[in-house]
């Protein structure tokens, strides 16, 4: 396989800022990562070496990628043609390496270029099954945003349109009966701060998908504080009542998480928990406590904080 060395030399040379590969680090990314373009481009160079324009349009076409975007290879192709401007490409590359990104939209190709590219984007479609379930994962993380309710018959529908040789069978079989473990951690968040932030962390390495949920509680002030840019490729909902009515309402299992700083929570959530427990007795609840870093930040004490602008360490960005 092609290291990172390779790819960074190569652009180099063609004038364009390695820097571009930075893109493929950011933290929604699960599936459209590093690793994805190094096997793009290895199974691009089994043969023989690329040429130019098909090895930028493998760096590019994932470059931008939100995964609630619809218009990714748009702003990739985009881009591209900024950093392209300093180059030595003549006018019919930069439109072909364009074109070629363009191509990886609906992975219909325009050329014999554009065919290998999407041929190369798409392997991951061709692996064993234990290979494909572990690409699945990472495409549901991407996507965690989307209620599992409607991810669940869209996903089956995306793979049901790439099952050209039935070699998908297995895994839209899987998707099927699958049932992941979801966490909802729930709250008056009035701000999510950075200890909520913690606990959310420890509940993902438990869990493969947490909503967070904004609770509004008649004793607490309205929420005002906006939400972090950090935490919204997560699912974000929002509910009013008892948060036994609200479990409910989601229509698939959960498990409630509880964040906790110190002693005096965790009795204030048992006591909650006895109350829980006999309007919804099979309810799940997972207690996490905070790293001691965190277990002296509350959001009152921000809000205090924020009165003198005190408050923006404890803040996300």
């Amino acid at each position: 396989m092609r290291d990172i060395n390779y790819i960074k030399n190569r652009l180099i040379n063609l004038k364009f800022p390695a820097e571009v590969l930075l893109n493929y680090d950011e933290p929604h990314r699960f599936y459209h990562t590093t690793q994805h373009l190094l096997e793009v481009i290895s199974n691009l160079t089994k043969q023989a070496d690329i040429a130019d324009d098909v090895f930028l349009a493998a760096v590019y076409h994932d470059a931008i990628y939100n995964p609630k975007a619809s218009d990714n290879e748009e702003q990739s192709a985009n881009l591209f043609l900024q950093h392209a401007k300093n180059s030595n490409l003549t006018q019919d590359q930069k439109n072909s390496v364009t074109q070629l990104i363009i191509d990886t939209k609906n992975h219909i190709s325009s050329s014999d270029k554009s065919q290998q590219l999407i041929t190369a984007d798409l392997d991951i479609l061709n692996q064993p099954l234990s290979k494909l379930i572990e690409y699945e994962h990472q495409i549901f993380k991407e996507f965690q945003y989307v209620d599992y309710n409607i991810y669940k018959p869209k996903r089956i529908e995306v793979l049901t349109s790439l099952n050209k040789n039935n070699n998908l069978d297995a895994l839209i079989e899987y998707i099927k009966y699958r049932k992941p473990l979801i966490g909802v951690f729930c709250g008056s968040f009035n701000p999510f701060h950075k200890g909520h932030f913690n606990v959310l962390q420890k509940a993902e390495q438990i869990f493969d998908k947490v909503i967070i949920s904004f609770g509004k509680n008649p004793d607490k002030l309205v929420r005002n504080w906006e939400i972090p840019h950090s935490i919204q490729n997560r699912q974000l909902t929002e509910y009013n009542g008892l948060l036994t009515d609200y479990v409910a309402s989601l229509g698939f299992d959960v498990t409630v998480i509880r964040g906790l700083r110190n002693s005096t929570d965790f009795n204030y959530e048992q006591n909650q928990y006895r109350y829980i427990q006999e309007l919804m007795p099979n309810i799940k609840i997972i207690n996490i406590f905070c790293d001691k870093e965190f277990e002296h930040i509350s959001s009152s004490g921000i809000r205090t904080l924020e009165k003198f602008n005190k408050h923006q360490n404890y803040l996300l960005d």
